[in-house]
C-alpha cells in the first residue's frame, strides 16, 4: 500500500511537471511566432478575439498568454490532484471559457471608457484645426504628450515622434476598438487630404457614427452585467454543492465511475448550452474592422 501510493505521488508530480513544461513551450511558441491577424483579421479570428480581450484590459499579449497558460495548467493540475478524473475536464473548459467569460465584463467597461475619452480627445483635434489653424500632425502629437488616463498606452506611439503614419497605424492596433479604429483610419486618409475634408468627416461621420455605437455597447454593457452576474453566482454555487458532496466518501466513490463522470458531464454540458444561449440574445453584433495597415500602405506606399 505504501509503495502504491508513493508510486502515485510519483506519477502525478511528474505528470504536473510534464503539464507544466508543455504549457511554457506553448506560450513560447505563441509569443515568439508572428501571427497574421495584423495582415489580415480573417486567418485568425480566436488570435484577434484574445488580443481584443487582452487590449481592453490594459495587457500586453505576452501578459495575458502567460495568464492564459497559467490557469490552464493550474486547472488540469486541480483536476488531477482531486483523483477525479472528469474534473480535469471540467477544469480545462473553465480555465478556456470560464476565464475569458468572467472577465468580459471588466474588459468591456474599460474599452466603453477608453472609447468615452477618444471621443473628447476627437472633439479636441476637431478645435485645435478649425480653430487653433494647427497642422494633424502637431495636433495630434500635442494631444498625444497629456493624454486621458485612458489613452496614454494607446497614444503613447504619437507622443514618441517618428513617422506620424506608423505611429497611427501602432495607435490603431493597441487600441483594439472598432471606433478608434474607424477614426484612426480616418485619419490616415486625411493625412493625404485637405482638413476641410477631415473637419467635414469628424462633424458628420466619426462623432455621430462613434456616439452611436457607443449607446449601443452601453446598453448591451448593462444587459450582460446582470447575465454575468447571475451566471457567476450559480456556477459558484454549484461548485461549492458540489465539491460539499466530495467530501462524502461514498459520493466521492460514485463520481469516480463512468456512471458519475457522465452525470458530472451532462450537468456541465447543458450549464455551458445555458450559458451560449443567454450570451447569444444579449450579443451585439461585430463592428467593421479596419487593417490600417493595407491602408498606411496604399496611402504611403513607400513608409509602410
Amino acid at each position: 500500500m505504501i509503495v502504491s501510493a508513493q508510486s502515485a505521488a510519483t506519477v502525478l508530480v511528474a505528470g504536473i511537471v510534464v503539464m507544466f513544461a508543455a504549457g511554457c513551450a506553448g506560450a513560447a511558441i505563441l509569443l515568439r511566432h508572428e501571427w497574421p491577424a495584423r495582415r489580415s483579421r480573417r486567418r485568425m479570428p480566436i488570435i484577434e478575439r484574445e488580443r481584443d480581450l487582452a487590449g481592453a484590459l490594459g495587457l500586453s499579449w505576452t501578459t495575458w498568454v502567460s495568464a492564459r497558460v497559467l490557469a490552464l495548467l493550474v486547472a488540469v493540475s486541480l483536476g488531477v490532484w482531486s483523483g477525479v478524473w472528469i474534473l480535469t475536464f471540467v477544469a480545462v473548459i473553465v480555465a478556456i471559457g470560464g476565464v475569458r467569460f468572467a472577465v468580459a465584463g471588466s474588459a468591456a467597461r474599460r474599452r466603453l471608457r477608453a472609447e468615452r475619452a477618444f471621443m473628447t480627445v476627437l472633439r479636441e483635434l476637431r478645435d485645435r484645426i478649425a480653430v487653433s489653424n494647427q497642422s494633424l500632425d502637431t495636433a495630434l502629437i500635442e494631444i498625444a504628450r497629456t493624454p486621458p488616463r485612458e489613452l496614454q498606452y494607446i497614444l503613447q506611439p504619437l507622443a514618441a515622434g517618428g513617422d506620424i503614419t506608423l505611429a497611427i497605424v501602432e495607435c490603431g492596433e493597441r487600441a483594439h476598438s472598432p471606433v478608434m479604429e474607424q477614426a484612426f483610419g480616418v485619419l490616415l486618409w486625411a493625412r493625404t487630404r485637405s482638413l476641410d475634408a477631415l473637419i467635414t468627416a469628424i462633424d458628420q461621420v466619426m462623432l455621430p457614427v462613434g456616439e452611436a455605437q457607443l449607446a449601443v455597447e452601453e446598453e448591451a454593457l448593462v444587459t450582460l452585467s446582470q447575465q454575468r452576474a447571475v451566471t457567476l453566482a450559480m456556477a459558484a454555487l454549484m461548485l461549492v454543492m458540489f465539491v460539499s458532496v466530495l467530501r462524502v466518501s461514498s459520493f466521492r466513490a460514485y463520481y469516480q465511475t463512468a456512471t458519475g463522470s457522465v452525470v458530472v458531464l451532462i450537468v456541465v454540458l447543458m450549464f455551458a448550452l445555458l450559458i451560449a444561449l443567454v450570451s447569444r440574445l444579449g450579443a451585439v453584433a461585430g463592428w467593421t474592422r479596419w487593417d490600417l495597415r493595407a491602408m498606411a500602405a496604399e496611402e504611403t506606399p513607400d513608409r509602410v
